[in-house]
Parts: structure tokens; C-alpha cells; sequence
């Protein structure tokens, strides 16, 4: 039995099996189509995402002034855009040294191969830790806020309205710590280690020590005549943290 199979003059050819080529594009270009397509496609669930998100809590979307005019460990500088600016430039300029790798290694220079990846890969890891500072500070910011059983966030401002540290007014109080071990000891457990974070008592008894001091929540209240939004202040009668 001859089991020999019969040529269909497409060996050799990047699509084989086939007559022709899909849709009359090379095997690059395809897949270069199917990179575009899906790239699209997770940034629009991304995007729907985010909208949804908006809508549903519109009323305690954070400002988009307050977020974006910070920069780190620059407290109370007003510099909007600044550090979003920054950002751009970095991932534009890891970008170029990419092409620039890629441009020496098609010239088997070695040196400058490793060299321009380097730099991308500084950049790129300046770009990574500026996203994930941004988004630990999104809400509460480089100050500091109270999140309460509820899951709303209160930020503490002084009497003219600019932001106040939690630092500023909160001590740090004795934290149970367990030891673990025998005889040697040198072994400590603590579930609120000192200085990472701070107990509603806390913060109350600062709150109450500083009649200056003023909170404001997280929902937004428009003024009717200029249209600009605001957060909704406290005053300290009505005031009671949970």
C-alpha cells in the first residue's frame, strides 16, 4: 500500500496546506492584525470598564485637579500635569532606546545593543513604580485619609481648606506585640506593625486636640452658578468617625 502523500505546491510557503494565502496577507502581516485587534479589544473592555465605574459612583468620583497636580514628595506644590507629563516623556524615551536596540543589533553591534536596553529597561521601570505610586496615592493621597466601615474616605483639611497629614495631628499609640519563640525571644508578631498605619481612637483624639482641623468626604457637590466641583465638607457637630 503506498502511503506516500501527494505534494499540493505549497511546501516551502509561510501558509502551507492551503491555496492561497488568507484573506491575500503574508503570515506577518496576519499577525500583526491579530496583535491591533486584540490590543483594541482589551482596551475597550478596559474603557467600558471605567465608564461603568464613573457612572455608578458619580457622585464620589475623585477630582480630576486634585489627583492629577501632585508630584512626588513635593507636598503642597501645585504642579498639574507635571508628573503625568514626566511619564510620557519616560515611556516615549524607552520607546527610542528600544528602536535604537533593535537598530544596533541589526548591525551586530553588541555594545550598543546592551547598552539602549538598559536604558529601556530603567525607563521602564521608572514608568512602572510612577503607575503604581499614582494609583496608591489615587484616593488618599501622599496625606494620608480615614477609610470608614462603609468604605467611604475622609480627608482631614485645615480651616482655609488645604490638606493635613494624618502625621500632623495623629500619635501613635502601644501596639500589641506577641512574642514568638522560647528562650531566645528575638522574634516579635505585631498584625499593626508601628507607624504603618493608625487606629480610629487615634485619630479621634487628634481630631479633638486641633478644633482648627475640618474633614471633608469624598462626595462631590457642584455649585450652581460657576458649575465647579467640590468635596462635600463636615462640620464638627455632625462629625462621627466609624
Amino acid at each position: 500500500m503506498d502511503t506516500t502523500v501527494a505534494p499540493t505546491g505549497t511546501e516551502g510557503q509561510t501558509w502551507g496546506g492551503g491555496g492561497s494565502n488568507p484573506l491575500k496577507a503574508s503570515y506577518g502581516k496576519m499577525m500583526m492584525w491579530f496583535f491591533i485587534l486584540s490590543d483594541a479589544l482589551t482596551f475597550s473592555g478596559f474603557l467600558a470598564a471605567y465608564g461603568f465605574s464613573r457612572f455608578k459612583f458619580i457622585e464620589e468620583w475623585p477630582i480630576a485637579d486634585e489627583v492629577f497636580n501632585h508630584f512626588p514628595f513635593m507636598h503642597g506644590t501645585d504642579a498639574p500635569m507635571f508628573y503625568v507629563a514626566l511619564m510620557t516623556f519616560i515611556l516615549i524615551g524607552s520607546s527610542v532606546t528600544m528602536v535604537l536596540a533593535v537598530d544596533a543589533g541589526h548591525h551586530m553591534d553588541k555594545k550598543k545593543v546592551s547598552f539602549y536596553l538598559l536604558l529601556t529597561v530603567i525607563g521602564g521601570l521608572i514608568f512602572v513604580g510612577s503607575q503604581a505610586w499614582e494609583w496608591k496615592n489615587f484616593i488618599a493621597g501622599e496625606y494620608g485619609a480615614v477609610k470608614t466601615k462603609g468604605g467611604k474616605i475622609l480627608q482631614f483639611t485645615d480651616a482655609e481648606g488645604a490638606r493635613v497629614a494624618l502625621n500632623e495631628f495623629v500619635t501613635v499609640g502601644e501596639r500589641p506585640v506577641e512574642a514568638l519563640g522560647n528562650n531566645e525571644g528575638i522574634w516579635y508578631q505585631s498584625d499593626d506593625p508601628i507607624g504603618s498605619t493608625y487606629t480610629i481612637d487615634e485619630v479621634r483624639k487628634g481630631f479633638a486636640a486641633n478644633p482648627d482641623l475640618r474633614i471633608r468626604t469624598q462626595v462631590l457637590q457642584v455649585d450652581a452658578e460657576t458649575g465647579a466641583s467640590h468635596k462635600t465638607m463636615l462640620s464638627r457637630k455632625s462629625l462621627y468617625l466609624n
